[in-house]
C-alpha cells in the first residue's frame, strides 16, 4: 500500500513534467515525434484518478476546466500513520455552551491496519450511553468526537474523501475548509465550505455549505439515492473555484455533481479537517434551557471509517493568502494502531452493568450517564428492570416480567439492513425468550411504525446462549423503515425471562 502511493504520486509528478517537456518540444518544432505516445499516458493517468463507475464526464475531465497541480498534490491513506508535518490532531470544544458537547478529543482518533478492511484511519464518537473508560482526568469521554487538520492551509482546488460515515444519529461527519480572523475594521472573519453528514434525521441526505462570516452561509440538503449510513464506501469530493466572475463551488458523490453553490463562497485559504462532532442540535436534537439535549444522541461509540483523502490545487488567481491560525491540538499524542476493525454493538450497556444513571469511572470522573434500556407497556403491574443476577449477585441482568418490553431505539436503519443478534438468556415459570422489533416510519421518537416483527428464541430455564441473524424488511413501498425500536420480550406474556450480553452487530446492507 505505501508503494501504491509513493508511485501514483511519482507518476502525477512525472506527467506534469512531461506536458512541461511536450510545450517544449512544439517550440521546437519536434512534437509530432512522441504526441500521440504522450496524450495516452495523459489519458489513462486521469482515468486511474478520476474515473470509476457512476463518474459524470464533468467529473472526469477536470483537467479540461481548470490547470491542474500536481507538484503540490497531497494524497494520503494513512497507511504510515499520521504524518505530523501534514496533519495535526485535533484537541479542543467550540460552540461548547451552545451546542452541550465535549469537543473533538486525540483519544478518539485511531489507525487500522486490517487486511480485510479499507479504512486506514478511524474516528470515533461518543454519545449520550457512554459507558466507556475516561479519556483523560478532566474529560470522561461523554459526547465527544475527533478530528484531524491540515498544517498549513489550503486554496482552490479539488478535494475528495473516500469514507462511510459515523452511522448513528447525533454525531455530525464532516470533511470541512475552514479559516477565522480579525479583519482590520475588528470584525471576525469566518469562512467555511464543508461537506456535512448528519445534520437532518435523515440518512436519505448529505449536506453541502458555503458561508462567509458573519452570519451568512448557504446550505443544501440534496437527496441521495441511498441512505448513507448503509456501510458501504462512497467518495466525496468538492471543486473551489475562485477565478470565475462568480466564485463558485461543485459538489460530488461518487463523481456525480449534485450541488453548485454561487452564494457566500470564501475566498481565502483555510484548513481542511477531517472530523466528526457531537453537538446536541445534529440529526435534529434540540437542546433545554441549559442547553443539555438528552435523546438526540442515542448511541455509545461508534466510528467514521476513512480510506484516503486527495486535494489537487487548482492553478488559479482571485484568492487571498493570509496567516490562519489552527484550533488547538495535541503534537504528542500518537494514535493507536488496531488491527482488526472494531465490532460495534449497537445495544448499549448490553451487558447491563451500568444500572444507574450515573456512574463513577474509578478515577474520580463521574458521568451523568442516560439510561439506554427504556421499558415499554408500564401500564402492567408487572416490573421489568435491570437487577442482579439470580445465579451471579455480582453480575446485573435484564429482568423482563409478563407481557413488558426491555427496549431501545436504533434511528437509521432501513429496508435491507442486516444484523446479528447475540446474547443469553433463561426463561422461568413458564416464560418463553423472543426478540422483537417495530419497524419505524421515521427518525423522531414521536414516528410511527409499521408493524412488530416477532423472533422467537426459546425456553430453556438455565442460562443458554443465542444467535439470531435477521434483515429489516418494509411491510410496503408506502411505508419505507427508517428506524427500528427493538425489544427483548416474553412470547407468553407470563413467568419471567432473564437476558444479558446483548450484542446487536450491524452485518451490512442485505448481508444475510
Amino acid at each position: 500500500k505505501y508503494m501504491e502511493t509513493d508511485f501514483l504520486k511519482n507518476q502525477l509528478i512525472e506527467e506534469e513534467n512531461m506536458r512541461k517537456f511536450l510545450s517544449l518540444l512544439l517550440v521546437c518544432g519536434l512534437a509530432t515525434l512522441c504526441l500521440a505516445g504522450c496524450a495516452s499516458k495523459t489519458s489513462s493517468l486521469a482515468e486511474q484518478m478520476f474515473s470509476f463507475d457512476g463518474a459524470d464526464d464533468y467529473y472526469k475531465n477536470v483537467e479540461d476546466h481548470y490547470t491542474l497541480n500536481y507538484d503540490e498534490m497531497i494524497y494520503d491513506d494513512f497507511t504510515q500513520g499520521i504524518d505530523k508535518d501534514r496533519w495535526v490532531i485535533g484537541d479542543s470544544v467550540w460552540d461548547q455552551w451552545g451546542t452541550d458537547q465535549n469537543g473533538v478529543r486525540p483519544q478518539n482518533v485511531f489507525l487500522l491496519d486490517d487486511s480485510d478492511s479499507e479504512a486506514h484511519l478511524l474516528l470515533r464518537a461518543n454519545g449520550e450511553f457512554y459507558s466507556g473508560a475516561p479519556l483523560s482526568s478532566q474529560i470522561d469521554g461523554y459526547k465527544t468526537g475527533a478530528a484531524i487538520s491540515t498544517v498549513e492551509a489550503l486554496g482552490p482546488g479539488r478535494y475528495e474523501i473516500r469514507m462511510k460515515p459515523m452511522p448513528r444519529l447525533g454525531a455530525l461527519t464532516s470533511m470541512w475548509l475552514f479559516s477565522w480572523f480579525e479583519q482590520n475594521d475588528g470584525s471576525v472573519q469566518q469562512n467555511e465550505i464543508d461537506i456535512e453528514i448528519g445534520i437532518q434525521p435523515n440518512f436519505d441526505l448529505v449536506s453541502f455549505t458555503t458561508w462567509t462570516s458573519p452570519d451568512t452561509n448557504t446550505n443544501r440538503n440534496v437527496e441521495m439515492d441511498y441512505m448513507v449510513n448503509d456501510g458501504n464506501w462512497h467518495t466525496y469530493s468538492f471543486d473551489w473555484v475562485t477565478d470565475a466572475e462568480i466564485p463558485y463551488v461543485d459538489y460530488f458523490v461518487d463523481g456525480k455533481l449534485v450541488y453548485t453553490s454561487t452564494a457566500n463562497v470564501p475566498t481565502t485559504n483555510a484548513t481542511l479537517s477531517i472530523g466528526i462532532w457531537v453537538p446536541c442540535w445534529a440529526g435534529g436534537g434540540e437542546a433545554d434551557s441549559n442547553n443539555i439535549s438528552n435523546g438526540s444522541r442515542m448511541f455509545d461509540s461508534d466510528y467514521a471509517e476513512i480510506s484516503w483523502f486527495r486535494y489537487i490545487p487548482f492553478s488559479m488567481g482571485n484568492w487571498e493568502q493570509r496567516p490562519v491560525t489552527n484550533r488547538p491540538s495535541d503534537a504528542t499524542f500518537e494514535p493507536t494502531l488496531l488491527t482488526k476493525m472494531p465490532v460495534v454493538n449497537k445495544a448499549a450497556n448490553g451487558d447491563f452493568e451500568q444500572p444507574d444513571e450515573s456512574y463513577e469511572h474509578g478515577d474520580g470522573v463521574t458521568t451523568q450517564y442516560v439510561y439506554p434500556w427504556m421499558e415499554y407497556m408500564t401500564d402492567t403491574e408487572d416490573t421489568t428492570a435491570i437487577v442482579q443476577d439470580p445465579d451471579n449477585s455480582a453480575n446485573h441482568v435484564a429482568q423482563v416480567n409478563g407481557d413488558q418490553l426491555f427496549g431501545q431505539w436504533l434511528r437509521g436503519s432501513g429496508n435491507g439492513y442486516t444484523y446479528r443478534l447475540t446474547g443469553r438468556y433463561k426463561a422461568t415459570n413458564g416464560a418463553s425468550a423472543q426478540f422483537s422489533y417495530s419497524r419505524v416510519i421515521g427518525y423522531a421518537t414521536t414516528s410511527g411504525s409499521a408493524g412488530m416483527v416477532q423472533l422467537p428464541i426459546g425456553d430453556s430455564t438455565t442460562w443458554t446462549e443465542f444467535d439470531i441473524t435477521f434483515t429489516v424488511n418494509n411491510r410496503d413501498e408506502s411505508s419505507l423503515t427508517k428506524s427500528i425500536r427493538y425489544y427483548l420480550d416474553n412470547g407468553t406474556d407470563t413467568g419471567t425471562v432473564y437476558f444479558d450480553d446483548i450484542s446487536l452487530v450491524y452485518l451490512g446492507l442485505n448481508a444475510a
